[in-house]
């Protein structure tokens, strides 16, 4: 699925969902994305954020706190061993 977000420079960027998940313990739900980009080690360059709907619409809210890093970093390192 693809979205388009506005960056701090004000630029429309294209982006497209890595993977969506709800924190069943906050009631949160996150969203890993990608807008294609790569590292220097040929990696892709992903970003999470928290998701909510608002007045019909779907909203990005920043991650609030190293609890929420560390469930991002577990749910990322679970779906590599899947993968690998």
């Amino acid at each position: 699925m693809n979205f388009e977000i506005v960056d701090n420079n004000g630029q429309k960027v294209d982006c497209e969902v890595v993977d969506l998940f709800k924190d069943e313990s906050n009631n949160i739900n996150y969203i890993i994305y990608t807008d294609g980009t790569k590292s220097e080690n040929d990696k892709l360059e992903v970003y999470a954020s928290r998701y909510v709907l608002e007045n019909g619409k779907y909203f990005l809210k920043d991650i609030e706190n190293d609890y929420e890093w560390d469930l991002i970093d577990n749910f990322l390192a679970s779906k590599d061993k899947e993968v690998g």
